[in-house]
């Protein structure tokens, strides 16, 4: 079985399995323009073809068992919810994604970091453009960035010096994702960021103090100067449609409030809505969860999202990824973005396994 924190076996099939993964996961990038189907479905493609060979030899514990029996539950619900459609197998997909890659990293560990990261990275470097907006110019791909910004966090072996290959290469990968998600502006990008490094910070550490505070300082004031869309408190007009949807769901019946409005409900109003043609979804994941598939299906999905980060709490950035992941549901449609799904899986199950390790090692010293 492989080990689960490096590269795993010797031999010609290791490194080919690792070019098949970065060559998939480079054709899901590219297909994004022809929407997120076929680039999700690439995804969850790659996942399952890494958990399979290892499945049979991995024990699950009994709250393992129960996460996966909570996603089977919710995968179900959505599609009986959705009648069985293409709205419903959209959804069902979205929400296979971080499970699978959380699998995935934990059970395969670092070796699965390569195959994401470097396709993304040179995505993000080619595809990456300043938009000007009416809040000015704006970097694209936010998401992109923090997926890199998590996978970076997630290679760095805590185990070897900071100025060591393996501290050095994580850390200037991470220095281009922050400078990325800054000049996208996206507050809800940036607050996610901060979640996650809020774990990696050590008060106890003196060069925290001598160093972290001028730091933030000095950010806080380059961001007043340059970035003033950060500080901005708009809402871009979500809170008139939570009001709206929120109104029809109070104002539902018992059923619909219990068993939901369906899955495709919100997508298919939204499109009648002259005023919302630009606005795309909900920006709501959490709600969305809600109104479409009632209180039943949102009881799932809180119950999965408690076991998740039950499972991973021995790892402090573990736990963050998650936490952020579920911070951009509550203003955004995290559950489209596909690959920062599997990004924040993979990172938050290959940190976990690094723990898990080396709690293991510590019991056996």
């Amino acid at each position: 079985m492989p080990r689960p924190n490096g590269l795993h076996g010797g031999g010609l099939l290791p490194v080919l399995a690792q070019l098949a993964g970065m060559g998939i996961v480079a054709v899901s990038l590219w297909a994004l323009p022809l929407g997120g189907t076929l680039s999700k479905a690439l995804l969850v493609l790659w996942a399952v073809l890494g958990i399979v060979p290892v499945l049979g030899r991995s024990g699950l514990l009994m709250d393992a068992l129960l996460a996966v029996l909570l996603w089977g539950a919710l995968t179900f619900w959505v599609l009986m919810a959705g009648h069985w459609g293409n709205a419903a197998g959209r959804l069902a997909g979205n929400l296979a994604i971080l499970p699978l890659g959380l699998a995935l990293g934990h059970m395969r560990g670092r070796v699965v970091l390569a195959p994401v990261m470097v396709p993304l990275l040179i995505y993000v470097l080619l595809d990456s453009h300043f938009m000007l907006t009416s809040e000015g110019w704006r970097l694209n791909n936010p998401f992109l960035f923090l997926a890199l910004f998590v996978l970076a966090l997630a290679a760095r072996d805590s185990g070897k010096p900071a100025l060591s290959a393996a501290g050095v290469w994580p850390g200037c990968l991470a220095g281009i994702a922050i400078i990325g998600v800054f000049a996208s502006q996206t507050r809800i990008a940036i607050l996610a960021m901060a979640i996650v490094l809020v774990g990696r910070v050590r008060l106890h550490h003196a060069r925290t103090w001598l160093w972290g505070l001028p730091l933030v300082g000095a950010g806080l004031w380059g961001v007043a100067d340059y970035l003033p869309r950060i500080l901005y408190t708009h809402a871009s007009g979500r809170l008139a449609y939570w009001q709206m949807f929120w109104q029809q769901w109070q104002e539902g019946s018992a059923s619909q409030r219990w068993l939901g409005f369906g899955v495709g409900a919100i997508e298919g109003q939204l499109q009648k809505l002259q005023s919302a043609s630009s606005f795309g979804a909900l920006h709501n994941d959490h709600f969305h969860m809600l109104y479409e598939t009632g209180l039943l299906g949102a009881g799932i999905w809180g119950a999965g999202w408690g076991v998740m980060i039950w499972l991973v709490r021995s790892s402090a950035l573990a736990v963050g990824i998650l936490l952020a992941v579920m911070v951009t549901m509550v203003t955004d449609n995290t559950l489209s973005y596909g690959h920062y799904l599997l990004a924040s899986g993979v990172a938050a199950g290959v940190a976990w396994s690094r723990r898990t390790a080396e709690m293991k090692a510590l019991d056996h010293a």
